[in-house]
């Protein structure tokens, strides 16, 4: 017997924000969860330190995944540390016994994340550890160190001198001094926390990074401080067995740039999010992720692609409607959500959609999402209050006598608004972003599609990606012609 398909308009692909998605449609994050390369069973088991990749890519739905799963375990603690408004600055400046640089700033972040794992390992009834253990315990709550308000108790530990008093501890009798510095506190906290054993899983987990612009040396040696004392404490808990362990999500382009001995050791405990694997037609594993979520409710719908992009397509070199749809998006969940999203608007029937619905669904997609998208990633490139210049900046581009553009032409377009410099930051982050691509000789770079894995220079022609040149109208190019399916 034939089942008849739902209306596309009936199915869940999820929201753009995995937290939004976690509130309000949680059995997307569980029931729906796509473990794209075992991100999260590889995080469960301790093996992922660093979840790796774009704005946009998932990193956030490993987190909510599970967070969700272990809710209603009583062996599974999950705490979440969005740093989306955290001192991370401050930081450093935090007196741990160090000089100024990126030890300092390593030895402040392992007496956050020391005290941030006592907090965990204080909600588990299974453990077995010392009596002194269990006085820390009660200490640190009573004297505010663990539980409660974080953002303002770092203030206040940060820009002066940091002194604790060694009886928190009732440990005054190890220390020549009455009060003891951070780093001595670090210690203590740590050596009790390596004395527990448990047979309960821990995670604390790092968020909120991707909103970051790190421009400053501070910054730099505060965030790097922050993967090297991740990697140092979970190297401590792995000497061990103990299963605790700290997860932290962060964009691709920072990691890569980050100063530091042991950041580039911290890639053998990661997974890259990236989705450029299998091309851009229908066989990218983007298919299986809006598949799994749609069948939480619909399980009858057993693949998209098959079941409602079949239709015969012809559209430039497309002659596949998922290839097309595809190629308008970064290859990220988010966009490709976002771009079913206006899909259901257009076609709201049952069965195979149209050629004509999914060319008037991509065009809504380009002008009302993937223009917005883009810009907001520019934000806090420029200085405060450069709102109008930012706007000129768009201006240019969307002007462009064809997609391909060069450096020349922007500097000229917007002489006494923008400095060169100011320019090329600008232009480098819609890069790093998939805004942009590179085209160098024959080959053509955008981030993630990683066709030659060529870097950001400003020597050679630009391309604004499909998207934004079915947004603004632009002439494809001079002779009209178009690049071979997944070069744009």
């Amino acid at each position: 017997m034939h089942t008849q398909l739902p209306p596309l308009k009936d199915l869940h692909f999820g929201q753009l924000d995995a937290g939004e998605e976690a509130n309000d449609e949680p059995l997307l994050l569980t029931n729906g969860y796509f473990d794209y390369k075992n991100a999260a069973y590889g995080a469960t088991q301790g093996h992922i330190w660093l979840v790796i990749g774009p704005k946009g890519s998932g990193k956030s739905a490993v987190l909510e995944h599970i967070r969700l799963s272990w809710e209603e375990r009583h062996d599974r603690f999950f705490s979440y540390w969005n740093l989306n408004t955290f001192p991370i600055v401050d930081i450093t400046t935090i007196s741990s016994g160090l000089s100024v640089g990126s030890s300092r700033a390593q030895s402040s972040w392992e007496f956050l994340l020391w005290l941030r794992i006592a907090e965990s390992l204080s909600k588990d009834e299974g453990i077995t550890a010392k009596s002194s253990f269990v006085k820390m315990i009660k200490s640190l709550k009573e004297r505010g160190y663990i539980e409660g308000d974080w953002l303002s108790r770092v203030s206040r530990w940060t820009g002066g001198t940091l002194k604790i008093d060694a009886k928190i501890f009732s440990v005054e009798n190890r220390f020549n001094e009455t009060y003891i510095s951070p780093l001595e506190m670090s210690a203590y906290i740590r050596s009790e926390i390596l004395a527990v054993t448990t047979s309960s899983r821990h995670i604390v987990s790092i968020d909120g990074l991707d909103s970051f612009f790190f421009e400053a040396d501070n910054e730099w040696s505060s965030l790097a401080g922050l993967m090297q004392a991740m990697s140092s404490v979970n190297k401590e808990l792995s000497r061990v067995d103990l299963p605790i362990r700290i997860l932290t999500a962060v964009r691709s382009d920072i990691l890569d740039v980050l100063p530091g001995p042991e950041i580039n050791k911290l890639k053998t405990h990661s997974v890259y999010l990236d989705w450029h694997k299998n091309g851009i037609g229908a066989r990218n594993e983007l298919w299986d992720l809006v598949t799994r979520k749609a069948q939480v409710s619909k399980p009858e719908v057993t693949n998209i692609v098959s079941q409602y992009l079949k239709k015969p397509f012809s559209k430039g070199p497309h002659t596949e409607m998922a290839e097309y749809l595809l190629d308008n998006t970064r290859l990220l969940p988010r966009d490709l959500v976002a771009l079913l999203t206006h899909l259901q608007r257009e076609f709201k029937r049952s069965g195979p959609v149209p050629q004509a619905n999914a060319l008037r669904a991509v065009n809504t997609y380009c002008s009302e999402y993937f223009v917005g998208e883009i810009f907001d990633n520019l934000a806090g490139i420029l200085p405060t209050g450069h709102a109008r210049q930012l706007g000129n900046f768009k201006d240019a581009l969307r002007t462009a006598p064809s997609r391909r553009f060069n450096f020349d032409y922007m500097t000229k377009e917007l002489d006494g608004e923008l400095s060169p410099s100011q320019i090329r930051s600008l232009l480098k982050q819609m890069f790093e972003t998939g805004g942009i691509g590179i085209q160098n000789g024959r080959h053509t770079d955008f981030v993630f599609r990683q066709t030659s894995g060529g870097g950001f220079s400003t020597r050679y022609t630009f391309l604004l990606h499909d998207a934004l040149v079915r947004a603004w109208n632009r002439p494809w190019s001079d002779d009209r012609a178009r690049e071979p399916a997944g070069q744009s």
